[in-house]
């Protein structure tokens, strides 16, 4: 058969073939289209059938998915209807409240990385691990599954990484500071990272501000054999690619279980061959956790499962009651990131979190004792060995190592939104913030953001400015504003609440 490139494009994976070849592959409701090149699947379709925009002995394919799998037009593949049953049927003895065994698990997975499962069979089974759970086991056999369908990346000597959980503003910059910090500790911290999937910046949206964070394997071990480190993306890696299907799924479905949080962080550490993870567990207003007890809930799961991988694991359950630092957006983050390592100093949160992560890796690898590793943390960054190390891990991936916080380029288009009164700031609502930095464009717009002038607890007077809203496009600075203005994203408190009567 032949491709055809259209230009229609669907909601979901479709391909478009012709009712007589449906027949003759025995298509049906249920059916899948896998389509191969040279013998090697390559995709895998929910089939539209279609008399009129291709012909017998096509598979119509839009243009955007074909450039993806870079087929060409007319190009020869062959293509043949399969189905997916078994899962489906793995699937309703989950729904039924029963366990699923390693080779259940396994099987799930793997029709997932092929294609067989379409989104709908994908959404259910996100779904699933919401409502009715996994165990132990199943979460080990579901990180394993996931490690075994994608590439493994292994280094000869031990490596170390950090990892948030997310849903804090301005937490992607912590690692442009605790990766250095941890380097120059003498550690080797391969940071991998995916871009922002709901909030404002990823780890790497931060970082591609500064450098290249699309590596490929040999890059990344190149870079840390000779920089001591890595932070980069996780896209090019190929590393537990389940992953990555399901991320797409729970961002439709606006859930994120919490046995899907721990195999999606260690599915991708254990491909690395991490052998001492941090997890970042912030806890407060507008983050994922909502209560202390939930973070050590979370917390056990990640180090139950780390030492079944024979990773070690330290969760540090941290303040998320407000932005991290005083910028949110790519390119705002990066600026405040490096401009902290030129000066060897940084904002309170910033500057706290970073050192912590870095002291507890220093830890874990058996440098320092317990509760001393913060101290060193804190003597390299300010000493500016941990500048020197980020210059080396920008050089290696392709960045300038001289590069200035004035060079980075900030969004055109500005408005600052002032106090209408005077106290003190008593609560900044993370999610509003969260909220307005998309609409200005973030993380697509990388120079779009926001800038706070002020943290809890800091009094202001009526017309002070609280926070300043950046994007390049007047359109999007337009949305936001309207937003903003529309919303209590900073409370000021005065003592006096009320008169009555």
């Amino acid at each position: 058969m032949k491709t055809r490139l259209i230009e229609f494009s669907f909601a979901s994976d479709v391909a478009l073939v012709h009712p007589e070849d449906a027949r003759q592959m025995g298509i049906d409701i249920e059916s899948r289209l896998l389509i191969r090149r040279n013998g090697m699947p390559i995709a895998a379709f929910s089939p539209m059938i279609s008399q009129d925009l291709v012909g017998k002995g096509e598979i119509g394919i839009p243009k955007s998915v074909a450039n993806a799998l870079k087929l060409s037009d007319g190009e020869e593949v062959s293509a043949e209807g399969v189905t997916a049953s078994e899962s489906l049927n793995i699937m309703a003895k989950k729904t039924q409240g029963m366990r699923l065994s390693r080779e259940e698990i396994r099987k799930l997975i793997a029709d997932m990385v092929s294609g067989l499962l379409d989104d709908a069979a994908i959404a259910e089974f996100v779904t699933l691990q919401s409502t009715v759970g996994m165990d132990d086991d199943e979460i080990h056999e579901l990180i394993r599954a996931m490690v075994e369908t994608g590439n493994k990346i292994e280094f000869p000597y031990p490596v170390y990484d950090e990892h948030s959980i997310g849903g804090v503003p301005g937490n992607s910059k912590v690692a442009l500071l605790a990766v250095p910090t941890s380097v120059a500790l003498g550690l080797k911290v391969p940071k991998t990272s995916s871009r922002a999937i709901t909030s404002p910046s990823g780890t790497a949206d931060t970082m591609e501000a500064l450098a290249n964070v699309s590596l490929t394997t040999e890059e990344i071990r190149n870079a840390v054999e000779k920089a001591g480190g890595t932070i980069a993306w996780t896209g090019r890696l190929n590393l537990a690619p389940a992953d990555d299907i399901m991320v797409r799924i729970e961002r439709r479905l606006l859930l994120d279980p919490p046995s899907q949080v721990v195999a999606s962080i260690l599915s991708k550490k254990v491909s690395l061959g991490i052998s001492g993870l941090v997890i970042d567990l912030p806890v407060g207003n507008g983050t994922k956790l909502q209560s202390e007890r939930e973070a050590e809930n979370l917390a056990a799961m990640f180090v139950k499962q780390g030492g079944k991988f024979n990773m070690s694991i330290k969760a540090l359950i941290t303040f998320g009651g407000e932005p991290i630092g005083y910028t949110i957006g790519p390119n705002l983050e990066a600026i405040e990131a490096l401009t902290a390592l030129m000066k060897g100093e940084a904002s309170q949160s910033l500057m706290d979190k970073a050192m912590y992560i870095a002291g507890a890796l220093y830890e874990m690898a058996g440098k320092a004792n317990i509760g001393e590793g913060e101290a060193h943390a804190r003597d390299a960054f300010k000493s500016g060995r941990s500048y020197e190390k980020f210059k080396k891990i920008l050089e290696m991936q392709g960045g300038n190592p001289e590069v200035k916080p004035e060079d980075i380029p900030v969004g055109e288009y500005s408005e600052t939104i002032y106090s209408n009164k005077s106290g003190a700031v008593t609560f900044i609502d993370n999610r509003a913030l969260t909220i307005i930095s998309r609409l200005a464009g973030a993380p697509l717009d990388k120079a779009a953001g926001i800038k706070l002038y002020v943290k809890i607890g800091n009094r202001v007077k009526s017309g002070d400015p609280l926070f300043k809203i950046y994007s390049s496009s007047s359109y999007r600075l337009s949305e936001a504003l309207a937003f903003a203005n529309s919303v209590k994203e900073i409370e000021i408190g005065t003592m006096l609440l009320k008169v009555f009567p």
